[in-house]
């Protein structure tokens, strides 16, 4: 038995001498491919560049059969990307045929291949991210990165980004982002909160707007920090919500008479100690050239689809739209502020203090008012607060869309399939629709112009095979127009008596691979704004462990 063991480790030995093979550089043209079981060698521009900056740096893994011929077994892709940079030499390591017949030699070829694939293990992004770090702080150019790697610029100003914010590589290194979300990432170092919300859309369509909505959130409380800093800065509490019905500690304005009988004013709000505010966001316009306050109804806003403008009226074109904190007193000393409570409200204090059942009963049609005006009250401030809520949504997927618009459908230099058909139904549809306020000056923004002067001479300058290129422009005229049409709240439903609109941009968006926010699926009747509110606020209330 030992000799046996003895004459097997010999043949071994031998065969692995037999199997030695040489490096020799070779022309990729010279090499025959063998069938690969990787029938698809998919090569790309960006891997044929790298080829063509840097050469072959594997050598390529071949034999050289019984005839001569030297036949690739691994390196498929490095042959033929190497044949199309035109080098005219590659590094190939050649061994000789080890198998003699023709299925010894599949047997051969096929176990190798797959076992080389097999084996082969792919840098992770936060590994990826880390080596394009240690080259920019060699001192390597973001241009100079980007060439040697043959990846975008961008990809590099990501990497960049991201490996200065822990929580951002900390997830790279657990899989969960890809780079260009982990330079976004690094944007929420400081809020917890934001980046659990990231993380949990990571790797979806629903990542950029998560991003966008989660920006809004961050812009409106930092505006409502800065309007509350201004009431606190004068001695008053603000407080987030309105206290409720009967509640003789804090008491909102409209309760409260002067000792004559008279309805308390904002005039009576004078010492800080006895006052506290409740502010709420609400819409306001403001002259656009000089700032000064614009009431809303002084805007004609059906001018926004027409040509004229009703006397009297401000034009929509001369205002601009801003955030308001309205804020509604409440007493928190009524007494001490030398005011009363309604009679209402003093009845119901009076009756509850006594627990007197039987005022309780002669009292109950004043109490079931009292009842209905304090829900009808709270189903308002619910409303209002909807709004806002489901408007800031809508403001986030706005600039989303456009984003993508400009990105994915207007950077095309022919239009998208459909688009001829989309375009046709519109303006058949709506003839006057290119011609509404703003769509024209949204319709340059997409196409990346400075307004419709530019649009026009981008025209005038295509040359006479730029019809594919024509009709995307014509198609952003369309866009343009639609999105004019499709303001922060489309949500609400507000058609303005149009036959096309928001639910025929958002169809068509959503056809050519548009991810649809959920305030968007709102206007296309796939859920309804209360059910989208009663969600988010949801999400917004603390659960125990807070």
């Amino acid at each position: 038995m030992s000799e046996n063991t003895t004459t097997v480790t010999e043949n071994d030995t031998n065969a692995q001498v037999a199997a030695a093979g040489t490096l020799e550089h070779l022309d990729p043209h010279t090499l025959e491919l063998e069938t690969n079981v990787r029938d698809d060698a998919a090569l790309d521009a960006d891997f044929v560049a790298s080829i063509k900056e840097h050469g072959v740096l594997n050598p390529i893994a071949a034999v050289r059969g019984h005839d001569g011929v030297v036949r690739v077994r691994a390196g498929q892709r490095r042959t033929l990307a190497a044949r199309e940079a035109g080098l005219t030499s590659v590094p190939v390591y050649v061994r000789p045929a080890g198998a003699t017949d023709d299925k010894a030699q599949v047997v051969e070829r096929v176990s190798e291949q797959i076992v080389e694939n097999d084996r082969r293990r792919e840098l992770t992004e936060a590994q990826r991210a880390r080596g394009i770090q240690q080259m920019l702080d060699a001192g390597a150019s973001v241009t100079k990165v980007a060439k040697k790697l043959s990846i975008g610029r961008d990809t590099v100003k990501s990497v960049a980004t991201a490996a200065g914010s822990q929580a951002a590589m900390e997830a790279l290194d657990a899989g969960q982002l890809s780079l260009s979300e982990a330079a976004v990432l690094s944007e929420f170092d400081d809020d917890p909160d934001a980046i659990m919300r990231l993380l949990e859309v990571a790797g979806t369509n629903r990542f950029e707007h998560r991003v966008a909505e989660i920006r809004q959130d961050r812009a409106a409380q930092q505006a409502y920090q800065e309007a509350a800093a201004s009431y606190t800065e004068q001695g008053y509490t603000v407080v987030e919500d309105f206290p409720a019905y009967g509640d003789t500690t804090c008491v909102e304005l409209r309760y409260l008479r002067t000792p004559e009988g008279e309805a308390a004013t904002d005039e009576h709000v004078t010492d800080p100690a006895h006052w506290a505010v409740c502010l709420t966001e609400v819409e306001g316009y403001v002259d656009t050239e000089t700032g000064e306050p614009v009431d809303a109804h002084d805007i004609d806003w059906h001018a926004r689809f027409s040509a004229t403008v009703a006397e009297g009226k401000r034009d929509p074109s001369s205002v601009t739209e801003v955030v308001v904190w309205e804020a509604d007193w409440l007493c928190t000393d009524y007494a001490a502020a030398g005011l009363v409570l309604c009679e209402s409200l003093a009845k119901r204090v009076e009756a509850l203090a006594r627990e007197d059942s039987d005022h309780h009963a002669d009292d109950s049609s004043d109490q079931d008012a009292e009842a209905r005006e304090a829900a009808a009250a709270e189903a308002a401030r619910r409303e209002r607060r909807k709004v806002i809520a489901l408007n800031k949504l809508g403001e986030a997927a706005q600039q989303v869309r456009r984003q993508f618009i400009t990105d994915k459908i207007l950077a095309r230099k022919t239009a998208p399939k459909g688009a001829a058909m989309f375009v046709a139904s519109c303006l058949t549809r709506d003839v006057r629709l290119i011609e509404e306020h703003h769509g024209g000056q949204i319709s340059a923004e997409l196409l990346g112009a400075s307004d419709s002067t530019a649009v026009t001479k981008m025209v005038a300058e295509l040359p006479a095979t730029g019809d594919g290129r024509a009709q995307v422009i014509t198609l952003a005229l369309v866009l343009g127009a639609l999105e004019a049409r499709t303001g922060k709240d489309a949500w609400r439903g507000s058609g303005w008596g149009h036959y096309v609109g928001a639910a025929e941009l958002l169809r068509f968006l959503a056809d050519n691979s548009y991810p649809l926010a959920d305030i968007e699926r709102v206007i296309l009747g796939e859920q309804t704004a209360d059910a989208l509110y009663d969600s988010l606020t949801e999400q917004s209330e603390p659960t125990e462990d807070d």
